[in-house]
């Protein structure tokens, strides 16, 4: 950025410590004036707070306001400015400075923003370009294992085996977040070990939510919890083998998987198969909110969703959960959306030239309205459509959730699946699960009435039966919809999950 003569380069990451390491090593010594609201003007190398000018306003001044020959090359830096870039003469100085470092060769003077959000205001956003600060990879995070260790005089107690065990957990924090992580896991035992996998995985999921771009999902669910959907099911399962043999793939010409995008009824099962997939593929599950990703000043929306898939990229192998992504996308092109345009623009890139072992998992209860650049080939490997369940389908999802009670002490299960499935026609997943735990309520409030609760509850067929003919099924509360739905995926070309 600096050798192409870029006016204002902004870096956006709260590890300063490693940021400063970084200019040190692009500006080589070069003249660094630096600003922020604590110190105001502060020396660059020692931290230490320089006499002279204190507001940002006179310290921009002084930089642009200078005559004579020409300047030897400097550099501003201005650290977490955004209460005050948005004032009219900051602005204007700002882009004042930009403007002549393009025209005035005598002038060679470049703007650094460091801050842990984006905030640029419009009148510069064309000068300003954006640095995303890679995290750590593989070789950069085991020296920082090896270092850890060295520093808490823990060679003879860890196990250099236990590296790879620890590396998965690791993957897509910051060098800081991996430091504290570390920390956290020799506090509480002493030493680092592979049993300390479970303890970073929360340290992570606390740090991935306080990005703000992503969760990290617990998944308890596997692809044996779903019932029906075979064809799916058997897809992922082979996906997953693939994802499994990544690093020989390329010797037999096997492209990397892309990922998967699941349309179907509402409670129909494509949230509960997205978590199953993260068993099955035996890495984390990341889920992305598109809501999440909406920043109130220019670039800020890109800029999360850069921050996201870079947080990804970074976890691979892992499972990426875009839910609802009809939510985000459905319309673009239309007038007044152009940051979603442009966010719609660089998601269909990456995932066009996706090359990491990032699985993508998109789900959408309607994707009539998503432009159609989404759902052809190349994006995605398949696209599968979720009916309501069938008959058979039905009497699965009934075993499944009954076969889960049953685990109780306290619970038996006598019932007649053909009778369950034939009297649920038009339930969908969701309903068919409201069935059970209300049965199961009802008989346990029954006990408790007839003061039995030493005895063990029974769930039987008509039991089943008589709250199922009580519950609204999804086919008749949104029937409208759902009609209109099962119309749009039979003229569609998306392959049924259920149906080979």
């Amino acid at each position: 950025m600096i050798d192409v003569n870029t006016p204002i380069i902004y870096i956006c990451d709260y590890d300063f410590v490693r940021v400063d390491e970084l200019i040190m090593q692009a500006i080589n010594k070069k003249k660094v004036y630096e600003w922020n609201p604590a110190t105001g003007r502060t020396n660059f190398i020692t931290k230490e707070k320089e006499k002279g000018e204190e507001s940002l306003e006179t310290f921009l001044c002084q930089q642009y306001v200078v005559d004579g020959e020409k300047l030897p090359e400097s550099y501003l830096l201005l650290k977490e400015i955004d209460d005050y870039i948005d004032e009219p003469k900051v602005k204007s100085l700002l882009l004042h400075i930009a403007q002549r470092k393009l025209y005035d060769a005598a002038y060679n003077t470049t703007i650094i923003i460091v801050s842990t959000s984006i905030k640029v205001p419009q009148a510069i956003e064309k000068y300003v370009s954006f640095l995303d600060i890679g995290l750590p990879n593989e070789e950069e995070i085991k020296a920082l294992i090896k270092k850890h260790v060295e520093v808490n005089h823990d060679e003879e107690g860890f196990d250099k085996e236990d590296i790879p065990k620890l590396m998965p957990s690791l993957k897509g924090l910051t060098a800081f977040e991996i430091d504290r992580t570390l920390d956290m896991a020799m506090s509480s035992n002493g030493t680092l070990r592979a049993e300390d996998k479970t303890m970073i995985l929360q340290q992570k999921k606390q740090m991935v939510r306080q990005s703000g771009t992503l969760e990290l999902i617990d998944a308890n669910e596997n692809l044996e919890d779903i019932g029906g959907m075979n064809v799916l099911k058997r897809y992922l399962e082979a996906k997953a083998m693939v994802m499994g043999q990544v690093s020989v793939i390329q010797k037999y010409g096997v492209q990397m998987p892309k990922g998967v995008f699941i349309v179907g009824m509402p409670g129909c099962g494509k949230s509960l198969c997205a978590k199953a997939s993260a068993a099955a593929f035996d890495a984390p599950l990341l889920k992305m909110d598109m809501g999440s990703m909406m920043g109130k000043y220019v670039g800020e929306s890109e800029g999360n969703l850069r921050k996201a898939i870079k947080l990804a990229e970074a976890a691979a192998p892992c499972v990426l959960w875009i839910d609802e992504i009809e939510k985000a996308f459905s319309g673009v092109g239309g007038q007044n959306n152009d940051i979603v345009t442009r966010m719609f623009g660089y998601l269909l890139g990456w995932l066009q030239d996706k090359k990491s072992s990032v699985y993508v998992i998109a789900t959408a209860n309607n994707a009539d309205n998503l432009p159609p650049e989404l759902k052809r080939k190349g994006r995605f490997d398949e696209i599968f459509c979720v009916n309501l369940p069938t008959k058979e389908e039905r009497e699965a999802i009934f075993k499944v959730h009954l076969g889960k009670k049953s685990k109780a002490e306290k619970v038996k299960v006598e019932v007649d699946y053909t009778k369950l499935s034939q009297a649920t026609e038009g339930f969908n997943g969701a309903d068919i699960e409201a069935v059970v735990n209300e049965t199961v309520e009802r008989g346990f409030l029954k006990l408790i009435d007839e003061n039995k609760l030493n005895e063990d509850l029974m769930i039987t067929t008509e039991m089943l039966l008589t709250e199922a003919k009580s519950t609204v099924s999804i086919s008749k509360s949104c029937k409208e919809q759902i009609e209109k739905m099962k119309k749009v995926f039979q003229s569609s070309n998306f392959k049924d999950a259920s149906k080979v």
